[in-house]
């Protein structure tokens, strides 16, 4: 059979229907089968290359903030280590506690109570209260808290009771009673050293 007279033999119409037929189905073959797939692809890969890029970019923003966050890194160490210089480890409560009542005896007081109470866990610190009475002059009392607040470990005072003595020892003219609260680092480990230092 010969392909260009059964061609010859189809009415124009027809043929124009067919080629047509052929064309839009070679075209979605093309499409479904070869373009499609590509688009996909292409599609795919851009996706991957924005995400890359986006990733690329906070990277290098936390590349340039480095120099900042080290800096600052160092300045919160500094800080943290000053904190922690005011909280003192266990180990340290004795002495501490010891300063706390050669600078009472330094101001002129004399102790009548100083009972360090077990330690109360306050989670990361522990608090170690100090039931504290003394007697002396007013201005010695002022004087000894003045040295208290200026220690480099924190040292608070609470409950104060200040009243007059009927003492006749020269300038004695009030006792006081009062609770001074120090802190440890590290919960409730501090327990041991305040029993230690009573």
């Amino acid at each position: 059979m010969d392909i260009k007279s059964y061609f010859a033999n189809i009415p124009r119409k027809q043929l124009i229907i067919m080629v047509a037929i052929v064309t839009v189905g070679v075209m979605l073959g093309y499409w479904r089968y070869l373009l499609k797939p590509i688009q996909e692809e292409q599609s795919r890969l851009t996706q991957e290359y924005q995400a890359i890029k986006a990733e690329l970019g906070e990277k290098q923003r936390i590349a340039q903030d480095l120099p900042r966050l080290e800096q600052e890194l160092k300045a919160l160490q500094i800080k943290l280590a000053q904190a922690l210089a005011k909280l003192p480890e266990e180990k340290e409560i004795p002495g501490l506690l010891i300063k706390v009542n050669a600078l009472g005896r330094q101001a002129g007081l004399d102790f009548l109570l100083f009972r360090p109470s077990p330690a109360i866990a306050k989670g990361f610190y522990a608090e170690i209260p100090i039931q504290i009475k003394v007697e002396g002059s007013y201005h010695a009392l002022g004087f000894f808290f003045d040295k208290i607040s200026k220690m480099e470990r924190i040292v608070s005072i609470s409950d104060l009771k200040v009243g007059p003595t009927v003492s006749k020892r020269k300038g004695v003219t009030v006792v006081a009673e009062f609770s001074a609260i120090t802190y440890t680092f590290g919960g409730g480990r501090g327990v041991e050293a305040s029993k230690g230092a009573s």
